[in-house]
């Protein structure tokens, strides 16, 4: 069995890296997600995208699982630097309005509703 020299296990980290890096510029530019969401999303997206990415090179170029593992955390590695370069904090939902109960109310909002059920006049 044959040592692949570190160059070239480097060499097949770098479409995983820039690849990685892509998408994590897109998925950090998403203000509509939460963060959570988007961390999430960058997990599995790396995950399957840095296997999608070793079978493909795997299909020209016979490669070991070392380099299928190397290439994944190439991928996860780019999209962590992509996120971190286009991350914008997410929208917030906005402020939430409460009902302030007032006293001075209270009779005559009782009263439009008796009026309304038909009760005392």
């Amino acid at each position: 069995m044959q040592v692949t020299p570190m160059l070239d296990i480097a060499l097949m980290g770098i479409p995983g890296l820039f690849l990685g890096l892509v998408i994590g510029y897109m998925i950090g530019g998403m203000a509509n997600l939460r963060s959570v969401d988007r961390i999430g999303l960058s997990i599995v997206i790396s995950g399957v995208g840095g296997l999608i990415l070793s079978l493909a090179i795997g299909f020209f170029i016979p490669i070991t699982s070392l380099v299928t593992m190397f290439i994944i955390l190439a991928f996860i590695g780019g999209n962590i630097l992509g996120l971190v370069l286009n991350w914008i904090p997410p929208v917030d939902s906005g402020p939430i309005n409460h009902i302030i109960y007032e006293e001075e109310d209270d009779d005559a909002f009782d009263r439009e509703i008796e009026e309304a059920l038909g009760g005392k006049e």
